[in-house]
């Protein structure tokens, strides 16, 4: 008796789910370089990678929220390390996220795939729950498409300027936002002022930030674009972009694509 419980104890230890090294350690990957492939350190949550590289890849992240602290060297080769970016990344379960640094030291995220070797996650994560970058989720690209046309209908309609800015933050709030659509919602505001408050508050949401100047031509005085560029470069929010074909063109390079 005693020897068939052994027996089944081994074997129940022996068929029992194993915990994957993605289970313990995270299944998901980041892949980051800079936006002209030079050379940069990192810290990601504490972990110091002191050793100048073109690109990093770090694997085993876990989902979730992690500290991201970029340095990179100025003053030639033998210059010291200056801090470009501090802040934070979100890193979906099971997934791969592909991110650079652009020329204004912010974090571009420029494509999230499912990592097959984590498979696929249907909790907080990349594809079914309600993770930032999700498909199928509450994610910020579930979002429909603006629809300039009718807003602009809307927005003609109302009387008073600061009713037609009521309206068009109303829309950019909650639709996916192309950049030559916020020029020509900015094309019905009267006043300079109103423009660069819309424009503003639109850059958040613009879901193809690499062509923001094209906002630029709303205007009707350089200040008002100098005054949106300081606004970009000293922006909070996270550089998030959703076409990733126009980076693919710098992928698709063999010298890049074995840095990264």
């Amino acid at each position: 008796m005693k020897r068939l419980i052994f027996t089944l104890a081994i074997l129940g230890v022996l068929l029992a789910p194993k915990s994957s090294e993605a289970q313990r350690y995270g299944s998901s990957e980041l892949r980051l370089r800079m936006y002209n492939n030079s050379m940069f350190t990192i810290i990601f949550d504490r972990k110091i990678y002191d050793v100048p590289r073109s690109a990093f890849t770090l694997s085993g992240i876990m989902g979730g929220s992690h500290r991201l602290v970029i340095k990179q060297r100025v003053g030639g080769r033998y210059g010291a390390f200056r801090t470009i970016y501090n802040g934070n990344i979100k890193i979906p379960a099971r997934s791969i996220v592909r991110a650079r640094i652009n020329k204004y030291n912010r974090l571009v995220i420029n494509n999230v795939t499912p990592n097959n070797n984590g498979g696929y996650n249907n909790g907080n994560g990349y594809n079914n729950g309600n993770g930032y970058y999700n498909n199928n989720g509450n994610g910020y690209y579930n979002k429909p498409v603006l629809d300039v046309a009718r807003l602009q209908n809307s927005i003609r309609r109302a009387s008073f300027e600061s009713d037609k800015k009521i309206i068009a933050e109303q829309a950019i709030s909650t639709h996916r936002v192309k950049a030559n659509q916020v020029y020509r919602i900015l094309t019905m505001f009267s006043f300079e002022s109103t423009k660069l408050k819309v424009a503003k508050y639109a850059y958040r949401y613009c879901i193809d930030k690499r062509n923001y100047y094209l906002v630029n031509n709303a205007f009707s005085f350089s200040s008002s674009i100098r005054e949106l560029n300081n606004f970009i470069g000293n922006s909070k929010s996270d550089y998030y972009d959703n076409d990733w074909n126009y980076y693919k063109r710098d992928y698709d390079r063999p010298n890049y694509r074995n840095n990264w």
